[in-house]
């Protein structure tokens, strides 16, 4: 039997689990973890690359060198998916409970976790379309929209443009699995253009996908 895990109810306990959840799911829908082995090795690579690369909090280390041990030693008996659903689930509750303000920074921090670059971006430099390459994997959101479109409790009060350089085919996954509502606009010099919208989950596409996200938010 493996060890029961004591749950701490941080922001940063559940942004991991959270995080850990989409990439299991994304790699899913790319026809991969598809078995419980394969979702055993699929993850202990995911925990072993946050860990080397320190792409999560120092308090949340402990929390992954404990997933990390547990898989060592049960392999995959361990359960992982189960543990890191349950840590999620208690340390945060339901996403789509939460406010647009939080699903859509929970959006930014997930990209950013699964190596995409994140800029806020100056009214002179959004206007001059500046980007910091054409290929990387980035978002740009505009710094001076960014507050004014949501109000205290989080809701959406106008809605809100972001754009996006690289190859966005996995953006469209991450978008429903957070529960926000995008329309896609034309390309724009050379971005993927959306507006982030209220009311229910939709993702309105206007052209292609482009093929292919450093300030945090």
């Amino acid at each position: 039997m493996t060890v029961a895990y004591q749950t701490r109810p941080t922001s940063e306990l559940s942004h991991l689990a959270w995080c850990l959840l989409v990439a299991v799911r994304l790699a899913q829908q790319e026809g991969k973890a598809q078995s419980p082995l394969q979702q055993h090795v699929f993850i202990m690579k995911w925990l072993t690359t946050a860990q080397k690369r320190r792409l999560l909090p120092k308090n949340v280390a402990p929390d992954i060198a404990w997933l990390l041990t547990q898989g060592k030693r049960y392999g995959f008996a361990a359960n992982l998916l189960k543990k890191v659903d349950y840590i999620y689930r208690s340390s945060a509750g339901e996403l789509a409970t939460q406010s647009i303000l939080f699903r859509f920074t929970y959006f930014i921090e997930t990209l950013k976790t699964m190596g995409w670059l994140d800029f806020l971006v100056t009214p002179k430099d959004w206007e001059s379309n500046w980007k910091c390459s054409e290929t990387a994997s980035a978002v740009y959101t505009p710094k001076a929209q960014l507050h004014p479109s949501f109000d205290d409790a989080g809701t959406l009060i106008k809605p809100l443009p972001i754009r996006f350089t690289g190859d966005i085919s996995g953006v469209f996954a991450l978008m429903e699995q957070c529960h926000l509502s995008f329309h896609q606009e034309a390309g724009h010099a050379g971005f993927s253009a959306f507006v982030l919208q209220g009311g229910a989950v939709l993702h309105e596409r206007h052209c292609p996908p482009s093929s292919g996200m450093s300030e945090s938010m």
